[in-house]
């Protein structure tokens, strides 16, 4: 890095399958038919989406923890602290998340990643943390 985490916006992404209430959740259906298959596209949530706000579809973890409290897998209430403390300049307006079982990997790479990084570097972020569940 070129300057120190407290000078930078930073943005989350998290392998737990969340998504907004009301919003397409992530395709396990198709997986549970063909269970090579992993959903390889991506979800945006906003910064102040609460805890009540998001659900998650994930059929290999247990979502009740992430249901009682998203930071255990997606520390957005911590990382709004880190801001408030001045350990990171800003958290970005805009959070992802990402499915953490794609066997085939090849499209999140290609199409999923490319589209990612292009609003993540539109929002001026500076460092991403990925939380692998």
């Amino acid at each position: 890095m070129t300057k120190p985490l407290s000078e930078c916006k930073v943005a989350l992404i998290s392998t737990a399958g969340i998504y907004m209430k009301g919003d397409e959740s992530f395709d396990y259906e198709r997986e549970r038919r063909e269970f090579i298959w992993g959903d390889p596209t991506h979800r945006e949530i906003p910064r102040s989406a609460g805890q009540d706000d998001v659900d998650y579809s994930h059929l290999h973890i247990d979502t009740s923890f992430m249901k009682k409290d998203r930071n255990v897998a997606w520390p957005v209430d911590i990382f709004l602290d880190y801001e408030k403390e001045g350990k990171i300049s800003a958290l970005t307006e805009t959070l992802y998340s990402i499915m953490g079982y794609i066997p085939n990997f090849n499209p999140l790479v290609k199409q999923t990643a490319p589209k990612m990084i292009a609003k993540m570097k539109d929002e001026g972020v500076e460092a991403a943390f990925l939380f692998p569940v």
